[in-house]
């Protein structure tokens, strides 16, 4: 197809977009530091624990290798708790660890170079490791392990990142690497991950099926009739995946699991500001059937019962 065909169709099918329903997001609450004059504007990375805490991470204006690590709850405009750390990573993820312990892990690294810390809620470092390169999405569970989903620059390394989808101990030592030879869909690139409790929910490319992995099970649900999206959501047989390719980055698209794989059940619709202006540059996060949305300080939220007013679907 022709770049200009090409153009002309990314613009039909944006503007069907458009006529679609739309939902919401709702401001669920503020991450900022405990003294704004001394850090950055803007976080440098942010995160949402198990239990709906989010943290975020400020560097300093003055000391390039020091951060603030603070935690946030929702419908409070102000900090919760805050730890300074002294680390050299580029930090693109974070997230709580039990006994109030933070995880910091910097997306990429060379092989075997260290990218991931654990430190003390009073600032002190407790353990390094290498979690794999050209990681995609990175959470916690509740016991404290650390579930990391990898983009397609991993494909072919060495390390944990070369199986697509690797859960590491709190220590950060490898504890389970997603099977290559066990029939199962190949991950050429986690698009999205969802953990819930212990369990990993994921649709990887390029065959985008629903599949879930706990403890050394995994089980493939079947292909989802959307492909491409960067986000899913869970209740039990209830599904959506969000934010797809071009002109789609806005969409979520409801699914269920039933006995013959996964199908739609009820329509589309497109997410939204809460003042119904587009929802762009937002650094999602996805914790079972609530959707998290970051942009600079603002934190929004809208849960998959929200979603499936807006689309139109029944319940199950």
């Amino acid at each position: 197809m022709r770049t200009d065909a090409r153009d002309q169709a990314r613009l039909q099918r944006r503007l069907e977009v458009l006529r679609l329903p739309v939902a919401p997001l709702q401001r669920h609450g503020f991450v900022m530091p405990s003294d704004p004059a001394a850090t950055m504007r803007e976080p440098e990375a942010v995160g949402v624990g198990p239990d709906g805490t989010a943290l975020a991470v400020w560097r300093y204006r003055e000391g390039i290798d020091r951060k603030q690590v603070t935690w946030h709850v929702g419908g409070r405009r102000r900090v919760v708790g805050a730890v300074d750390v002294e680390t050299d990573l580029r930090v693109s993820f974070v997230q709580p660890l039990p006994e109030e312990r933070v995880l910091l892990a910097a997306a990429r690294a060379e092989p075997g170079a260290v990218n991931a810390e654990v430190w003390t809620s009073s600032g002190d470092l407790k353990h390094r490791g290498y979690v794999g390169d050209a990681i995609e999405e990175l959470l916690t569970t509740p016991s404290g392990k650390v579930w990391a989903g990898y983009f397609d620059e991993a494909m072919g390394g060495s390390g944990p990142e070369g199986h697509g989808l690797a859960r590491f101990r709190e220590d950060l030592t490898a504890e389970w690497l997603y099977p290559l030879d066990a029939g199962l869909p190949y991950i050429s690139d986690c698009y999205s991950l969802n953990v819930e409790g212990e369990t990993a929910y994921f649709c990887p490319y390029t065959e985008f099926h629903i599949l879930s992995a706990a403890g050394e099970r995994v089980t493939d649900w079947g292909p989802s009739p959307y492909r491409s999206a960067h986000n899913l959501l869970r209740s039990g047989a209830d599904l959506a995946v969000l934010t797809g390719w071009g002109s789609e980055y806005d969409v979520a698209t409801l699914l269920r699991i039933s006995r013959d794989g996964v199908r739609q059940e009820g329509g589309q619709c497109r997410v939204v500001l809460p003042d119904g202006m587009e929802a762009r540059g937002l650094r999602y996060t996805c914790r079972g059937d609530v959707l998290h949305a970051f942009i600079r300080s603002t934190w929004y939220s809208i849960n998959l019962d929200g979603l499936s007013t807006a689309a139109g679907r029944t319940p199950a």
